[in-house]
């Protein structure tokens, strides 16, 4: 794992959520800042797995591949699940689902980086 693009992963998807929580908290809908923050996040997402995939097939990579390659598959969802669900939602619940997305990406690149460096949790 490329420790500084999970950071700058880490710090855009906290600042997204941080971003779409202010708006919940102003009763706004989701807007298209919203979506091209989620696009930047989901672009990030892509060079992260690019990266993860690359590292694997060569002789490093984490003990529990399997589960690791479910995180690194799975974190990809989440932003598109949550600009599709937030579309759907035009009141002050569609930010809401982008601050759920914003943090689980969050949580979900710590993990993968506890993952790859051995300490399972």
């Amino acid at each position: 794992m490329t420790s500084v693009l999970a950071n700058v992963i880490i710090v855009v998807s906290l600042l997204a959520a941080l971003h779409a929580l202010v708006s919940a908290w102003r009763d706004r809908p989701m807007d298209w800042w919203h979506l091209g923050v989620l696009g930047v996040l989901e672009a990030l997402l892509i060079a992260q797995a690019v990266t993860g995939f690359a590292k694997l097939s060569g002789d490093g990579g984490p003990a529990d591949s399997a589960t690791f390659v479910g995180y690194l598959l799975g974190v990809l969802l989440i932003p598109a699940a949550g600009a599709g669900w937030g579309l759907l939602e035009r009141t002050r619940w569609g930010p809401a689902v982008i601050v759920v997305a914003g943090l689980s990406v969050a949580v979900m690149i710590v993990r993968m980086n506890q993952i790859w460096e051995g300490t399972v949790a």
